[in-house]
């Protein structure tokens, strides 16, 4: 209700956890539009975003099902532009509307509310960031709601977030938040540290000494300067340095770029066996034996990668991950649930598939991106679509997916989600989390092996959630959004919550749920009484009251509200509190200037325009009027 009672105030950028209620927002946001003129478009990212909306907005929104259209890539132009005329509420992605708007085709000025949903895709020259600009261009009432559960971690691109869409509110929510503390469902994160097996460090090892023996080499000849493990940042940085050298005529260019490339082949090599297994490391170096380029034949021609190769490409699977995943899912399962299991690589995902069906009662189901790479045929989306639907339905009881899964799925009943490999941004992990515990409770499982790049994968993701938040508090609390009047008290007035008036549930529920933070607990001290001292300022007056006189405790307050401290400093008060004060004070002001306006007009001789009396009127307050007088 709070999230609403921004929304319909103003344009918002609405941050909250997946599954604790964005789309219910929306859809009151929806119905409070009805009642214009003008058209209300929803745009999501994908397609499958859009049918899902459309889908459930038909179902918790009373209005004729032929005024909800969809627009689509699918739809062809002149068809979209005779539906947009006749349409209420158009679900579109939004490179649709932006260009049937660049062609002239709809106008943007007909929109009365813009949603925009999954709005962390709104910067740079992506096609919802576009929108945003064309949409404020084109109306002086632009009014927006974006959503999503992760708008990024740095402050530039929140800005730019709110910059391109015109936000002028900013709503956060987190899972631990008082008044959400009784409509969250339980969400059981658990971290499986896995250990390396020692047939899989012996396997490895060669490759690593390969690896370390190619990177001393650049190290010495200036190539790769940094210190400490191998990352893909070091590799693309000196691939640049080698690029300059070759620039610069510089022979020794050619011979790094080579060893560049090897060393960024042999680096994904080691990740694959270390993070993924044995059985997909093996299908890399398949795919890339096929592959012609010479570049790659150079890098298999290596001893120590075709030995590699030679022996170990009719093995069985050695990494434990594999193995987890079947009893993870086993124990899903048991319980009557479904599970979805995410990872980064197509080869993987055609690897648990395989494992997956060994399973007693296991109905496994792809889902990958539309892309099709050499053997890995991708999905289009109406097959993505249909995929969803199936397991919505219960035909298929595991969804293996790609990151193509992770944004804005609504799977109600996925029970558990299983992370085979942890993500670095915080972005994507949370998405990811968000599959699960969105009605109902749900876990999520995060394997990480020992010793690899998923520690550092981890660490970072959770480092960088924590900084998201940060960086969201410290954009409410330095006011950097524009100052705007407070909600008012009645924009709620046509919704209840179970008969009873919204304002009046949501101070009930305040007051309720409200907790007092909890204080670090001190080790107790010895200490010496002694009589305090009132210490006074030297150069106070006797009579002069100090800020301090005026402070009392926050229990002895009149009426006893402690859940609404005056604004004294005691207690950190929210924007839209310190908002409502500034606009009280603002009409004080106000007022009394209307009070001490004299509105007196006062006729000078224009002989007077070059003395000094004119001058001392206006600085009285009092109007001046220059006229040839008869009598001066």
């Amino acid at each position: 209700m709070l999230a609403a009672k921004q929304a319909l105030s103003g344009s918002t950028l609405l941050v909250m956890p997946t599954g604790l209620g964005k789309t219910a927002v929306q859809w009151m946001a929806i119905a409070e539009a009805m009642s214009g003129e003008g058209k209300i478009v929803l745009v999501a990212p994908t397609t499958g975003l859009v049918a899902q909306q459309a889908r459930m907005a038909t179902e918790m929104i009373n209005i004729d099902s032929e005024k909800i259209i969809v627009l689509t890539g699918d739809v062809r132009a002149p068809k979209r532009e005779k539906l947009w005329k006749d349409a209420k509420i158009v679900m579109a992605t939004p490179h649709v509307i932006r260009n049937d708007a660049q062609n002239g085709r709809i106008l943007l000025s007909d929109i009365d509310l813009l949603i925009v949903d999954e709005a962390h895709h709104a910067t740079g020259s992506d096609s919802m960031a576009q929108l945003g600009d064309l949409y404020l261009d084109s109306s002086s009432k632009a009014l927006v709601l974006a959503a999503t559960a992760s708008p990024g971690v740095k402050d530039t691109k929140v800005r730019e977030i709110i910059q391109r869409l015109g936000i002028e509110r900013l709503h956060v929510s987190k899972r631990d938040d008082d008044l959400l503390q009784p409509f969250i469902t339980a969400m059981d994160i658990q971290k499986h540290r896995l250990n390396l097996s020692e047939a899989l460090l012996e396997t490895i090892r060669p490759l690593r000494i390969l690896e370390t023996e190619e990177a001393d080499y650049l190290k010495r000849n200036g190539f790769l300067i940094r210190a400490g493990r191998i990352t893909i940042a070091a590799i693309d940085e000196a691939h640049k340095r080698a690029s300059a050298a070759i620039g610069r005529g510089d022979a020794r260019g050619y011979d790094a770029a080579k060893r560049i490339g090897d060393l960024r082949r042999l680096h994904r090599l080691i990740d694959l066996l270390e993070t993924q297994g044995l059985l997909v490391a093996i299908k890399y170096l398949d795919r890339a034996k096929m592959d012609g380029n010479r570049k790659t034949k150079r890098f298999l021609s290596l001893p120590q990668v075709s030995q590699f190769h030679r022996e170990y490409s009719t093995n069985d699977e050695i990494h434990p991950k594999p193995d987890l995943v079947n009893k993870l899912v086993e124990e899903g399962l048991s319980k009557g649930g479904k599970v979805i299991i995410f990872t980064e690589y197509r080869d993987t995902v055609d690897q648990l598939m395989e494992n997956l069906l060994k399973i007693e009662n296991a109905k496994p189901g792809r889902f990958v991106g539309q892309t099709s790479k050499a053997d890995s045929i991708g999905m289009k989306q109406k097959e993505q679509i249909a995929q969803l639907e199936r397991f919505r339905e219960g035909e298929i009881n595991i969804l293996v997916a790609t990151s193509v899964g992770e944004e804005g799925l609504d799977v109600p009943a996925a029970d558990s989600v299983i992370l085979y490999e942890p993500v670095p941004s915080a972005i994507r992990a949370i998405q990811r989390r968000g599959r699960t515990a969105r009605k109902r409770d749900g876990d999520v499982a995060i394997l990480i092996a020992e010793g690899t790049r998923d520690e550092y994968v981890q660490h970072a993701s959770v480092k960088r959630e924590q900084a998201m938040y940060r960086t969201l508090q410290r954009l409410q609390k330095q006011s950097l959004l524009p100052r705007r009047a407070p909600p008012k008290e009645d924009v709620l007035a046509s919704f209840t919550v179970n008969g009873k008036d919204a304002e009046a549930f949501i101070q009930e529920e305040k007051e309720r749920l409200y907790r007092e933070p909890e204080k670090p607990k001190l080790e107790e001290k010895v200490t010496v009484k002694s009589e305090k001292k009132q210490v006074e300022l030297s150069n106070k007056p006797k009579a002069q009251r100090s800020l301090s006189d005026f402070s009392k405790p926050i229990e002895v307050q009149e009426g006893g509200k402690w859940w609404a401290p005056v604004l004294d400093g005691t207690e950190a008060k929210s924007r839209d509190e310190e908002l409502s004060a500034v606009s009280a004070a603002q009409t004080e002001i106000d007022s009394l200037s209307i009070e001490q306006s004299t509105n007196t007009m006062i006729a000078v001789d224009h002989r007077e325009a070059n003395s000094t009396l004119p001058a001392m009127l206006k600085l009285h307050g009092h109007e001046v009027s220059l006229e040839h007088l008869a009598i001066g």
